[in-house]
């Protein structure tokens, strides 16, 4: 049985990321393995930033994917991680909150499709309208 992981890279803009993964430390009392924050500053060359990436992927790639997480869609560092996607081995998501981080973390020993699935859902659900009563 394969025990690997799918591994995650945040795209986001700076220091985002960094709060994502001091609020995960904080809930799960680690780092979790296989995690990787990639700020993305105001004045970024996209193209310098795609060579980092694809280091950063295969050091994250153990064989099961790398699910890419990123906050804005159509925002610079959404529009850098599009250019990482590689169907069925790389795949990434916009709209990055909490509780999809956390539904990442809990659910990558899944296949990256099914990962896929588990974080849209969590991300979607986790949006909820609080009333008083």
């Amino acid at each position: 049985m394969n025990h690997n992981i799918v591994g995650i890279l945040i795209i986001s803009h700076e220091p985002l990321g960094a709060s994502f993964l001091d609020c995960i430390e904080h809930i799960l009392g680690e780092q979790p393995r296989m995690l990787i924050n990639h700020p993305i500053l105001p004045t970024v060359d996209p193209d310098a930033e795609i060579l980092k990436l694809q280091t950063a992927l295969k050091q994250l790639d153990q064989g099961n994917g790398v699910l890419i997480l990123t906050d804005l869609f159509g925002a610079t560092p959404a529009n850098i991680a599009r250019r990482l996607i590689q169907h069925g081995q790389v795949e990434c998501l916009a709209g990055l909150n909490l509780p999809m981080l956390l539904r990442a973390l809990h659910y990558r020993h899944k296949p990256l499709p099914e990962l896929v699935d588990k974080v849209l859902t969590g991300g979607r659900d986790s949006i909820i309208h609080i009333s008083r009563t």
